[in-house]
């Protein structure tokens, strides 16, 4: 079964109708065969446009966000799309398929990190591909010129007259 992200964006309600909604798509999820990972709430924000609620046709600003992770399987993405973009509760829902994909392996340095800065390859490598920026060559280039003005330059003396 392919693994989902399912986003529900719900019109501002109480806490008990928000409960009553959640339980109701999980219960949805559950009834088509889905197994449910996790559910996060992305909290109480600002829609990006004006949407309107289903039934009352009333404009909707700000919305409740949650996201439920879940493994199903493509007939049941279907099913339970049109169920829960039918509720009057939910302003929009997405399932998303997510690629879960092994993660790479990590290797462990923490002998060269260990290191003092100066000894690291890493930084060393640094040091010889740096650029600098304008600002900086034009700082290195004053101080260089405010150090050959201040030695004192000696000028030629004439040979004596015979």
């Amino acid at each position: 079964m392919p693994f989902y992200e399912v986003s529900m964006i719900t019109r501002s309600l109480s806490k008990a109708d928000l409960v009553k909604a959640l339980t109701r798509a999980g219960n949805t999820l559950l009834d088509h065969g889905a197994v449910i990972e996790k559910v996060e709430s992305l909290g109480h924000r600002d829609l990006p446009y004006k949407r309107l609620a289903k039934q009352t046709n009333e404009p909707v600003y700000a919305s409740n966000f949650f996201l439920f992770k879940a493994h199903m399987s493509r007939e049941a993405r279907q099913k339970t799309k049109s169920i829960l973009t039918h509720d009057l509760d939910t302003v929009q829902v997405d399932l998303i398929q997510v690629d879960t994909l092994p993660a790479p392996k990590v290797e462990c340095n923490l002998e060269e990190i260990l290191k003092a800065p100066a000894e690291r390859q890493a930084v060393s490598d640094l040091r010889e591909n740096q650029k600098m920026g304008h600002f900086t060559r034009q700082m290195i280039y004053k101080r260089t010129e405010k150090e050959w003005k201040s030695i004192p330059k000696s000028y030629p003396i004439a040979p004596p007259r015979p």
